[in-house]
């Protein structure tokens, strides 16, 4: 049996340990930031994926911006959580990825000897070999391959509600429009991606 407010109290409970973690980090331990990474490593490799649509450029986006928080850590205030503010590194680095036709990492001037070299690591294989497992993969890739086909605004948008679960208003703070901007966004891009799984008989 649950007790109220339980749910709250274990939210609590995270925030404070990711806020200890935080106030270590930025001390020089970096057991805490290698424990940060480890945390939140596979939401933000699969953010970026999601936006940018293929593996290499989504490790580079997801280790540059482990790189550019440990950098910046120390002027983190904690006005925001930490992942809240890490989430808005890697969506920033995601639009000027997508703007500048580039790659990330070294050919941006960031160096990844800056971060501690194990909470860097990602995982090799992000897959399995049962058939089932490969058939799930295929659909996720149509899937994927109708979002790319999205302009970025909606795309990033959809990403971001749907997939990420973010409220308007927290994607609002991050993409800096209004909140009914991104409502709309969200609306077309909907439509449009119904549109496309439909001409691929996904729907």
């Amino acid at each position: 049996m649950g007790f109220p407010g339980a749910a709250g109290e274990a939210s609590q409970g995270a925030d404070a340990s990711e806020a200890r973690l935080v106030a270590a980090c930025q001390q020089g331990d970096a057991a805490a930031f290698e424990e940060l990474v480890r945390r939140y490593k596979d939401r933000i490799y699969t953010l970026a994926y999601r936006f940018l649509g293929n593996h290499e450029d989504s490790q580079d986006l997801c280790q540059e911006t482990f790189v550019k928080a440990y950098q910046a850590i120390g002027g983190f205030r904690g006005n925001a959580r930490f992942f809240t503010w890490l989430y808005s590194i890697a969506v920033n680095l995601a639009r000027n990825r997508v703007r500048d036709g580039g790659r990330l990492g070294r050919n941006k001037g960031v160096s990844l000897e800056d971060a501690p070299a194990q909470a860097l690591a990602l995982p090799a294989d992000l897959g399995g070999s049962p058939r089932d497992t490969a058939m799930r993969h295929e659909l996720e890739d149509s899937l994927q391959a109708c979002l790319n086909e999205l302009p970025d605004h909606y795309r990033l948008v959809f990403i971001l509600r749907v997939m990420d679960g973010l409220s308007y208003e927290a994607i609002a703070g991050l993409l800096t429009c209004p909140k009914g901007t991104v409502k709309s966004r969200l609306n077309q891009a909907r439509a449009l991606l119904r549109g496309k799984l439909e001409e691929r008989g996904l729907l």
